[in-house]
């Protein structure tokens, strides 16, 4: 593909990028809102719901290393694009043909490659228009945008369920993805591909980005850091139902999808900020601060499931805005560690690990509300955000010990 003659600016980019992002990730909370509903009406164990919650996260870890390592000789919209045809699939083919716990295994597999394509091949879109200066000024806001984009998808999903069947849910997120393609396609502009040279690394070896220890320190963190985040945004809708429940609140699952909306939106100034103090002061330090108070937070958390629902919410709040702190200061400090030429591998890597524990989280929190006293127990939450919070702890023992190697 050549270079088009029309260039946006660094603004421009930017927004047009965030605005794919909340339409490409419109299916991002449709299980995670309807859990409830389909473990009724499918008889699903917490397990299974967990296995769902998770494979979206496996998809996208079985993806990101090809469509992601291709960025560094393949134009990144071209993956951008294939990325949003995976997840027209993935919604639609949910919305017609899923009715049990294998086949919604299968769509929200298709529905992670599509996050696998459109997330850091945004970054990359990014990274490959714009120089250094600019690149750093744009990226945590580009970031912040997964969090409007998640709040956006709690937001569709809540709206949209308490007046359709959820079946109709799953093709409306189909219908934002659809337009997220016509976006793209008019709207960026096309970039001749970076061949490499013969004698130059393949695109798909990753070996020299385990050898960089700084890169790998916030990969390590990251890893960590997904595992709690995403085990949080697939029980998160589950858990105020309960609390509220608990409490004798009246609360539909509108309002509650509401509120998890409102979590992930906060999201989005918290991970900017988080950037910005780092460029101010010292990122490792800042990183660990980070860290260890969302361990604090998450764990009370998990015992306070009885109280009254509005000190429930803004402990809950408060725990997703500690988790976010940290998100987008991972990810600038691992583009700002790649090596020239290895910026996609790095951000492959990165994903792959980080998504890993995106897949694992969910799926922990159900096994540890199965064995333990189960989603209608206080006792049951308290081990599920506990084994939550644990990922924090995870990202931030490891993220110390390999920054002072």
């Amino acid at each position: 593909m050549s270079d088009s003659h029309q260039k946006l600016s660094p603004i421009a980019l930017l927004a047009v990028l965030s605005v794919a992002q909340l339409l490409a990730m419109s299916s991002f909370a449709n299980f995670a809102v309807l859990l409830n509903e389909f473990t009724t009406e499918w008889s699903l164990s917490s397990t299974e719901a967990g296995w769902i919650g998770g494979i979206y996260f496996a998809g996208y870890v079985a993806a990101v290393p090809f469509l992601v390592g291709l960025t560094d000789v393949l134009d990144a919209r071209r993956i951008y694009l294939f990325g949003l045809c995976c997840g027209i699939l993935g919604s639609v083919g949910y919305a017609l043909f899923a009715d049990g716990f294998f086949s919604a295994m299968v769509f929200r597999f298709l529905a992670g490659i599509s996050l696998a394509g459109t997330y850091m091949p945004g970054l990359q879109i990014l990274n490959d228009r714009l120089n250094e200066v600019d690149r750093q000024k744009v990226l945590p806001w580009y970031l912040s945008a997964f969090s409007i984009g998640t709040a956006g998808s709690y937001f569709l999903t809540g709206v949209a369920s308490a007046v359709m069947p959820w079946r109709y849910v799953f093709l409306l997120a189909g219908v934002c993805q659809l337009g997220c393609v016509v976006l793209v396609y008019f709207a960026i502009p096309g970039k001749r591909p970076k061949w490499l040279n013969p004698l130059d690394r393949h695109p798909l070896d990753f070996r020299p980005v385990l050898r960089n220890r700084t890169a790998l320190a916030y990969i390590w963190g990251y890893t960590g850091h997904s595992y709690e985040l995403f085990a949080y945004r697939a029980w998160i809708v589950a858990f105020l139902i309960f609390a509220a429940s608990a409490s004798g609140a009246t609360m539909s699952r509108e309002a509650v999808a509401g509120f998890a909306a409102l979590f992930s939106l906060l999201g989005a100034p918290a991970s900017v900020l988080g950037a910005h103090l780092c460029l101010k002061r010292d990122r490792g330090k800042t990183i660990s601060v980070v860290m260890m108070l969302s361990v604090i937070v998450g764990t009370i958390l998990g015992f306070i499931g009885a109280l009254p629902f509005v000190v429930v919410l803004v402990v809950a709040g408060l725990y997703s805005v500690f988790i976010m702190s940290d998100s987008a200061a991972l990810t600038s400090g691992v583009v700002a560690a790649a090596r020239e030429g290895e910026r996609g591998a790095t951000l492959a890597t990165h994903s792959v690990m980080g998504f890993s524990g995106g897949f694992l989280g969910p799926l922990v929190v159900g096994l540890v509300l199965d064995v333990g006293a189960g989603p209608q127990s206080i006792q049951g939450w308290t081990f599920a955000f506990a084994a939550t919070a644990a990922g924090s702890l995870f990202a931030l023992t490891g993220f110390r010990y390999l920054l002072r190697r």
